[in-house]
């Protein structure tokens, strides 16, 4: 009966007032104004970064640490250092970040068009792996170039690899054996269900498929976990040569058959080696604090 009441009372109001609810929409639609930003600049070896001059100073620092540490692992593997210092953008607070085209479900993102790294400032426990993981799609880029197709396992997989990248406690420095694999918890239940998406259709997906809301986490996860087979158990080789080829043909079936073999022949046998290593590989778990 309430709601039948509310109903009633509801089409009253609209009837009485349309003028003011179409002001109201109108209103809605308007754009927010323009925050002012004050930026401050800080330059690295290899970054630029600008960034709102409220953020601490310190803060500033540990970000522009942290990605020329993580730069320093890039390198390793690809062999590729850019000619030119790697532009960022570090916002203080959601509203800036927003309004410097940031997506408020996403703490952070690399632009193509800009060429520039936008971080929103956040806890640190959640903001050195946002870094590690959008500055990896920065370098890509800047390795592969402009016109060379990514496929999105290969770049989101390898991304969320860098993101989990942790420091060894006697050097201090990032280790690249050292990987919160956690996320292989989800693909391995996936395996065991028989859930998992077959390789083929990992490495063949399209944006609308990866990005599909019932299925993007285990994309990501599986992407993730097909990286950490090929790092892990593999040397990190099939990852260089996938991208060596990538980059110097544009062809992502020459690059894919690096891995998988001519005619990707070896798929199957893959597939099922890394199926095992997934079932049996340790998951190692934070430790208590």
């Amino acid at each position: 009966m309430r709601r039948n009441g509310f109903v009633i009372l509801a089409a009253l109001f609209s009837a009485a007032f349309p003028l003011s609810l179409g002001a109201q929409e109108e209103l809605g639609k308007k754009e927010r104004p323009k925050i002012l930003i004050e930026w401050a600049k800080k330059e690295t070896k290899n970054y630029i970064i600008e960034y709102e001059k409220v953020i601490p100073d310190e803060t500033v620092k540990k970000i522009a640490d942290a990605l020329e540490e993580v730069l320093v692992q890039y390198n390793a593997v690809f062999k590729f250092t850019s000619k030119q210092k790697l532009k960022v953008k570090f916002l203080d607070s959601r509203n800036t970040y927003i309004q410097e085209g940031g997506d408020p479900s996403h703490p952070g993102f690399y632009s193509s068009r800009s060429r520039c790294l936008v971080i929103q400032q956040m806890e640190f426990w959640n903001l050195l792996p946002t870094v590690y993981h959008e500055a990896f799609h920065q370098y890509l880029h800047e390795y592969m170039g402009d016109d060379v197709p990514i496929p999105l396992w290969f770049n989101e997989g390898l991304a969320t690899y860098y993101e989990g990248m942790q420091k060894d406690k006697q050097t201090k420095k990032l280790d690249p054996k050292l990987i919160d694999n956690r996320k292989l918890r989800m693909v391995r239940d996936a395996v065991f269900t028989r859930s998992a998406i077959p390789l083929e259709q990992l490495v063949d997906a399209t944006p609308e498929q990866f990005h599909d809301k019932e299925k993007e986490d285990l994309y990501y996860n599986q992407s993730f976990a097909v990286v950490y087979f090929l790092m892990q158990a593999m040397g990190g080789r099939p990852v260089f040569q996938y991208a060596t080829e990538l980059k110097k043909t544009k062809d992502v079936a020459a690059a894919t058959d690096k891995i998988f073999g001519k005619g990707r022949r070896n798929l199957k046998t893959i597939e099922k080696k890394w199926k095992e290593y997934v079932a049996t590989v340790k998951i190692e778990e934070p430790e208590s604090k």
